[in-house]
């Protein structure tokens, strides 16, 4: 890597007026500071989405997950979701591993025993340790917030709240009634690419005709439009009515809609489902982007039928092409022929907004 780029990479600046901005340089994207610069004070600021209502259905059920070098535990107390760093208060020991029900906490390592609401209640054996007192030691928790069936962390106490971190998001979505929607199936598909590229990559249509030739059948290309909003971006299309076989629109159901949500989600709302794609960095040339489906009920019940299964493999379609082009551009990142270039002002305002927010 050049020196001066990975410099650049951690201080440059993208310019406000799209027509004169200029791509970030390669190090953006390929060196490793700065992945541990956006571990820091990029994924810890934002609300990332850990996981489902589904999971948190009952009194007692728990989940843990890793979000970057983090690991949190979501549970469900009487009714009240809450959640923790999955970090015993001893010597860091993990509380729960995977998922299940328990009325209590204990940690895995030396037994620590935690409420739900993260007070310490029994530690074994600590006799004879000054100024050590049960009543003041309490789990670190993280913010947690539940829209419709998604379950989202923000690990900084600093982080707004999510209704000012997504202002309007709420309304915007409220015709799809995503409150129904019931989990169906996850589904993780590794991309050997930075993460950024796959999240630039989504916020654009400029490459839908020459890398998704059968997405170009369903939509109108030429009627697609970008709008921004301070932490989001929201892409729709209308359907291509004479030749659209996958994403049919029932009369009276809200257009299609495709939001991202700073830094790494996005939210595909379409024909009564909801598709959520996290994208997840697991070292600076690798990403797992991951596909939760919602569906209303009855479609929950019925995942395996054929109009379900149809979407899955048209939908795999889509996010093989997308993961072949992400590690492609990645590998030619690396060449010397590199050099940033500007962005095309008709089509990726999207990308632009993404490159301002991660380097203002």
């Amino acid at each position: 890597m050049r020196v001066d780029d990975a410099r650049c990479a951690l201080t440059m600046r993208v310019d406000e007026e799209l027509g004169r901005a200029r791509t970030p340089p390669a190090a953006f994207y390929t060196d490793p500071a700065r992945l541990d610069l956006e571990y820091r004070s990029v994924f810890p600021l934002s609300w990332q989405y850990a996981g489902h209502a589904g999971q948190l259905s009952a009194p007692g059920d728990y989940f843990t997950v890793q979000q970057g070098h983090e690991p949190l535990l979501l549970l469900n107390d009487d009714g009240v979701i809450r959640g923790y760093f999955n970090v015993c208060r001893h010597r860091a020991g993990p509380l729960a591993e995977g998922a299940g029900q328990a009325p209590r906490l204990v940690c895995r390592y030396h037994g620590w025993t935690y409420d739900l609401r993260g007070q310490l209640q029994r530690a074994p054996e600590m006799t004879g340790t000054q100024d050590f007192d049960v009543d003041t030691i309490r789990l670190r928790p993280v913010q947690v917030h539940v829209f419709g069936p998604l379950i989202f962390a923000a690990l900084d106490p600093a982080t707004a709240p999510f209704e000012e971190f997504h202002p309007r998001l709420a309304a915007e979505c409220a015709p799809f009634r995503i409150e129904r929607l019931r989990h169906i199936v996850t589904i993780d598909y590794p991309v050997a690419a930075n993460w950024k590229l796959y999240v630039d990559n989504y916020l654009e249509g400029y490459h839908v005709p020459m890398v998704h030739p059968a997405l170009n059948r369903e939509i109108d290309y030429r009627a697609y439009v970008t709008e921004l909003a301070p932490r989001r971006v929201l892409q729709h299309a209308p359907v291509r009515a004479e030749s659209a076989t996958v994403y049919r629109q029932d009369a009276g159901a809200p257009d299609a809609r495709y939001y991202w949500l700073y830094p790494n989600l996005m939210l595909n709302l379409y024909g009564g489902h909801l598709q959520v794609n996290a994208v997840i960095p697991d070292g600076v040339d690798r990403t797992v982007v991951r596909f939760a489906w919602f569906g209303p009920e009855a479609d929950a019940l019925r995942a395996n039928g054929p109009e379900f299964r149809a979407l899955v493999r048209f939908a795999e379609t889509v996010q093989a092409e997308d993961a072949a082009i992400c590690e492609r551009v990645y590998r030619n990142l690396r060449s010397s022929a590199y050099v940033p270039g500007p962005y095309c002002v008709a089509r990726e305002s999207g990308v632009h907004h993404f490159h301002r927010l991660m380097l203002p």
